[in-house]
């Protein structure tokens, strides 16, 4: 986490800033102020001056005017000094002391100050991390001062209370990204597909508008920290010269589980320091002409297969575990295929109990982080013969998510921790996270957060708002240097208070869930009470599911995992729950209706229930045709189908929710993709 202290030259300058009258920029609806930017343009400051214009035009009715510093000075004497100027510079301002992307928020008797470190890559940085620091200045300016949030994407999510005056009183703030690397995924099949969506230009605009508001919330890079499984290529290019590298399995054979055609997923043997030299040697040809300040770390995480090695060697690194010499790792001596390999007794992510989803602890299963730690150590050390200042980057997963017993890291260690966190999100589950987060932690690993989380729910009102955000705190004063969420599936208008809990709480993790789910409520005006009660309704719904329950339903409907709600929807929203939820709602939308904007974020929570109410009336529809596939069910289901499609068409403009990710899950994972006519079902 990167420090907000600055140096002692800048505190004294921006305390003499901070002194005198108020900066006044905007009186009765007029401009009062100019917008002051270097010559020199680059992307964050031309996104920083759109923002800055956009809100203070948005907030008062006025667009205050921008001018390069070398241009003619104009009859404004208030000032808003946007980006490092030569004449900020003149005045104090100083910003080497400041952490990459560090800025300050400084103002005086006519002059405001909003700058930071800044780079020239991209907005949001979609290459390489960007340094934003000016828009950061911006932001924490909107946020203070003129009390903007950003609740969801899209302009009717966005909170911005109306100032006929601005006027910004003596301050002096800098500050700084709290973690190095801070994401929410959007998944690559939301970018890519259009399918779900009946007009591609409400497609592109929804992704646009969903990346600002990631970016208002500031989840971008400043130092990347998303690696993914590594050794994709390994089996191609070593399987006949190195078979070593490889996993024994029980039966004697280093090789692909069966079902993985190319072994892409092929497991390991960490104990094979041909291997660790392997993996320096493509990480010193992946560095060559990198300079020292901009090392990637060696990347060490394994392929996306639970540690499955049974040689001497790997379980000779293993910690003493009464279990491990009862029986294999897996389901008495049984190798698993590849598509079993997250769901068989024995070998999947230990600390949990859920018989769905790929998650299976048997007894007879013991956790191999030490393994897997040692592993890391290991190709640490190689590295820092090449360069001292080497780090390694690796995963705490499936049957080593669990903290080490016994090894501790070398510095430079640094862990994406993939808990088993999902829906429903238990009181167990945030025991088990809090004890092996603190294990890593206490073994010496710098954390970054990378849950599978937010893949579960589809479009349903689940809430898990406030555990997650205790747990986040918990951690984040703990070790955490950033976060990787997979993935935002972007249902706004049912899941939207735990959706901006998760954004809000990575600006400020010290802060309690109460405080950030009445930022979200307030925006709802005469409503805000009744909309607090309809959600802590879904969070009363939530809080009662187990994951006993929730195994159990995926086991009556014939299957899935946390990515597929859809099949199991009805089981949580029954026809009691949904009655009950409309009530509430309506109670809602008739306390908004006097307040034209409240009423139209009520009417916007409406629009997402009424997506749930179609969505379960297909799948009631397609459960019928299932059980009797004669053509009479069979065009009930399409009719039904097609009424879901029609409807999300009509409303897809306004950001409800991602309906390409949900028409991929409902196709694909539901099946529903045999009810469509005149549409080519591969798609």
């Amino acid at each position: 986490m990167f420090s907000p202290l600055v140096s002692t030259t800048l505190l004294v300058h921006c305390f003499s800033l901070a002194s005198g009258h108020a900066v006044e920029l905007v009186q009765d609806g007029n401009a009062c102020a100019e917008i002051v930017v270097p010559d020199s343009s680059y992307p964050v400051l031309d996104f920083a001056i759109q923002e800055l214009q956009y809100h203070i035009e948005r907030a008062s009715g006025t667009k205050l005017p921008v001018r390069k510093e070398s241009d003619p000075n104009t009859y404004f004497q208030n000032k808003i000094f946007l980006g490092l100027l030569s004449s900020s510079v003149k005045d104090g301002i100083d910003l080497s002391a400041l952490p990459p992307a560090g800025y300050l928020v400084c103002a005086r008797a006519s002059r405001l100050y909003l700058v930071g470190r800044d780079t020239s890559g991209n907005v949001g940085g979609d290459d390489e991390p960007t340094w934003h620091g000016t828009l950061w200045a911006v932001y924490d300016f909107l946020e203070n001062e003129l009390g903007v949030r950003w609740l969801w994407p899209g302009r009717l999510g966005e909170y911005i209370p109306t100032q006929k005056t601005i006027r910004v009183p003596p301050c002096e703030r800098h500050g700084a990204p709290r973690f190095q690397d801070a994401r929410l995924i959007v998944p690559q099949l939301s970018r890519e597909a259009t399918f779900g969506w009946a007009d591609s230009s409400n497609h592109d605009r929804f992704l646009k508008e969903q990346d600002t508001w990631l970016l208002r919330h500031r989840l971008v890079a400043t130092k990347s920290l998303q690696y993914g499984h590594t050794f994709g290529d390994y089996w191609a290019r070593f399987h006949k010269t190195n078979p070593e590298f490889f996993a024994l399995l029980p039966d004697g054979n280093r090789i692909p589980l069966a079902g993985d055609r190319d072994g892409t997923n092929v497991a390991l043997c960490l104990s094979q320091p041909s291997l660790w030299a392997q993996i320096v040697a493509d990480w010193q040809e992946k560095i060559k002409g990198v300079s020292s300040d901009s090392l990637p770390p060696v990347n060490v995480c394994e392929n996306d297969t639970p540690g499955l090695c049974t040689c001497p060697s790997c379980r000779a690194w293993d910690s003493p575990d009464p279990r491990f010499d009862i029986s294999p790792y897996w389901s008495q001596g049984k190798i698993p295929t590849f598509k079993e390999r997250f769901h068989g007794k024995g070998f999947g992510i230990a600390g949990t109990s859920t018989p769905w989803g790929g998650v299976v602890l048997p007894e007879d299963a013991p956790s191999l982080s030490d393994r897997y730690a040692m592993f890391y150590n290991a190709v640490l050390q190689l590295a820092r013969g090449v360069c001292p200042h080497a780090t390694v980057f690796g995963y705490a997963y499936a049957n080593y998510w669990e903290a080490p017993k016994q090894t501790h890291l070398h510095e430079g260690v640094i862990i994406s921790f993939v808990p088993p966190l999902w829906f429903p999100y238990t009181t167990e589950m945030s025991r088990t996270f809090r004890k092996n987060w603190q294990g890593w932690r206490h073994a010496g690993a710098q954390l970054v957060l990378r849950p599978n989380l937010m893949l579960a729910g589809h479009n349903l009102p689940i809430f898990y708002a406030k555990r997650f955000a205790a747990d986040f705190s918990y951690a984040a004063k703990r070790g955490m240097i950033g976060t990787t969420f997979d993935s935002l599936c972007g249902a706004w208008a049912t899941q939207g208070p735990t959706l901006y809990t998760i954004a809000r709480i990575h600006t400020h993790p010290e802060w309690k869930p109460a405080q950030i789910l009445d930022e979200y409520y307030r925006a709802f005006g005469p409503a805000k009470v009744a909309v607090r009660r309809y959600f802590e309704f879904w969070e009363k719904i939530s809080n009662k599911l187990t994951e006993a329950d929730v195994g159990r339903f995926h086991e009556e409907e014939g299957g899935g995992g946390f990515k597929d709600y859809v099949l199991i929807a009805d089981r949580i929203c029954t026809p009691e729950v949904l009655t009950e939820a409309r009530r509430l709602l309506q109670i809602a939308q008739n306390a908004a209706q006097d307040n034209d904007e409240a009423a139209a974020r009520a009417a916007f929570l409406e629009k997402g229930l009424r997506n749930v109410e179609l969505t379960l009336e297909t799948l009631s529809a397609y459960k019928t045709y299932k059980r009797r596939p004669d053509e009479s069910a069979k065009k009930a289901a399409q009719g039904a189908l097609e009424k879901l499609m029609k409807y999300r068409a009509s409303v897809e403009h306004e950001n409800i929710c991602d309906m390409g990710y949900l028409a991929y899950r409902e196709m694909r994972g539901a099946g529903w993709k045999e009810l469509l006519t005149n549409v080519d079902k591969n798609d």
